[in-house]
């Protein structure tokens, strides 16, 4: 036995046919598409790419290598090459990464090993674009699985900063085996979008599941925008078996509880409400679902709403808890699309216990006023006894006022209309908006001690731009005095006001200025 005195690239000059045929052998023994081929040509790639290989002996008569591989602890590798034999200190069996990362290192002497790799991974590719030529929903499922697992297969594509340019990666790689007739593409596009997020949601860990929402989001937007250009076209009778597995992942989507359960639902009522529409099919999946009661109620909500099972949803509402109400309150305005007001009557009334909880504690201030707003359009459409109507409003609190004087002054209560505003300090602006024009226009009587107020608080900043801002409003109160007939109260409050703030030069300027007399 001698001791190693030539180069590494002399050596691969000697035994370059042998190692090529060696090469061939593994390219053609492991596969892409086979997750553990995948991993394990991975990570010897990584060995070599690290230096971790150091060549300790050579025997040019027997033809035989040793070294030895740095990884977690030191192993030993013997090569003979002629023979295609390699031994290894491991405990596996057959081929392992230190024996591929020996043969990689020194077939790299000579030849491009990043272009070997790259050719061996087209195989994968190769295989794939047949699967999605297949047109079986167990193709396009491959496809998607397979193409996750070779980017998963890295172990940090999950941290925080890269899990979203991962999945950029997934999408960009599926794309790439769209069919090329066009009247396949949509489904092809909705199909794996939808295979793609059920491994997410079902296989990530729900703290790991946080990170994602944004995707997430935007991936069931354009889910949406998919069955919007299925809806406009004739669905091909070959397309039903994918209908059937779709119907399949979507349920395994909502049985799967690891998290961000807001966004499940939005995938799962998307599917129910403007995909799968036929009765039979909406029929089968609601006897899964009650024999299946998952923990949450609101997917058999859902289907009660869509079969109009008004009974079944009467008993069910019962589970309603303030967690889930953004949820809640979609399936009620669900039943008002469907103009079934009895639905909309019972979702309504099990809410309503749970308002003021929900609107002062789960949203900004913007988004509060939104969502009353529209809590307050659903809620117009049902019966309701007075108290329980205004009891309604005191829970929406300051960010229903809107709202609360809507319902004066289709009350025709004009007189609590302006106490309310009075009650919660409102802008004349704010009023303006709620309503005020109807109710100079019903009672302008009313209005005249909101102006008042409204005018003297602007009188107190004591500044010349405040006291300009009296007096408009002043000719607001002039008009509506005057709408009303009180031309005598009204001089009588202006020469009142002009006595009681004659010492302010300039208000009394202004208030010559706005010839505020009748």
């Amino acid at each position: 036995m001698l001791s190693l005195t030539q180069s590494l690239f002399n050596l691969t000059v000697r035994y370059q046919s042998q190692l090529e045929r060696w090469m061939a052998t593994i390219y053609d023994t492991l596969h892409p598409s086979h997750s553990e081929d995948e991993e394990l040509v991975r990570r010897a790639a990584f060995i070599v790419r690290n230096g971790a290989i150091k060549v300790t002996n050579y025997d040019p008569y027997n033809h035989r290598i040793d070294g030895v591989v740095q990884d977690v602890v030191p192993v030993q590798v013997r090569l003979l090459i002629t023979e295609e034999a390699s031994f290894c200190s491991c405990p596996a069996d057959e081929f392992c990464r230190h024996r591929l990362a020996v043969i990689f290192s020194l077939y790299q002497q000579k030849s491009s090993l990043s272009d070997w790799l790259q050719q061996w991974r087209l195989k994968k590719t190769e295989q794939l674009s047949l699967l999605a030529n297949e047109r079986t929903p167990e193709s396009w499922k491959t496809v998607v699985e397979a193409t996750f697992h070779a980017v998963s297969a890295d172990a940090n594509w999950k941290e925080r900063y890269r899990i979203d340019y991962s999945i950029q990666n997934i999408q960009q790689r599926i794309k790439k085996f769209t069919p090329f007739e066009r009247e396949w593409q949509p489904l092809y596009r909705l199909f794996t979008s939808t295979v793609l997020l059920r491994i997410l949601l079902t296989q990530i860990e729900e703290n790991e599941l946080f990170h994602l929402r944004t995707t997430i989001q935007s991936e069931i937007e354009n889910i949406q925008h998919e069955m919007q250009s299925l809806a406009n076209k004739p669905r091909l009778f070959a397309a039903d078996p994918f209908y059937d597995s779709l119907a399949k992942q979507i349920r395994e989507i909502a049985q799967n509880t690891n998290g961000l359960f807001a966004l499940r639902f939005q995938l799962v009522r998307l599917f129910w409400e403007h995909l799968f529409t036929e009765k039979k099919m909406r029929e089968n999946e609601i006897a899964f679902f009650e024999t299946n009661r998952s923990d949450s109620s609101l997917y058999l909500a859902l289907f009660y709403v869509l079969l109009q099972k008004k009974d079944s949803l009467e008993t069910l509402v019962e589970d309603i808890n303030s967690s889930q109400l953004v949820e809640w309150i979609y399936v009620a305005k669900l039943a008002e699309s469907l103009n079934d007001p009895d639905s909309l009557q019972i979702l309504l009334t099990a809410i309503r216990p749970f308002i003021h909880e929900f609107v002062n504690s789960s949203f900004s201030p913007w988004n509060r006023s939104q969502i009353i707003s529209q809590l307050y359009g659903l809620y117009k459409q049902i019966e309701m006894p007075d108290d329980q109507r205004e009891e309604l409003f005191w829970q929406f609190g300051s960010f229903g006022l809107r709202a609360y004087s809507d319902f004066l002054i289709d009350q025709q209560r004009f007189d609590d209309w302006v106490a309310l505003h009075h009650r919660f300090s409102s802008t004349l602006d704010y009023a303006e908006s709620c309503g005020m024009k109807t109710v100079i226009q019903e009672s302008p009587e009313s209005t005249l001690p909101l102006y008042h107020v409204l005018a003297i608080k602007e009188v107190r900043e004591r500044n010349r731009h405040s006291y300009k801002q009296a007096v408009r409003i002043w000719k607001k109160m002039k008009a509506a005095a005057k709408k009303s007939g009180k031309v005598d109260y009204w001089n009588s409050y202006v020469q009142e006001i002009q006595s009681k703030y004659k010492r302010l030069r300039a208000l009394q300027e202004e208030i010559q200025k706005g010839n505020l007399s009748l």
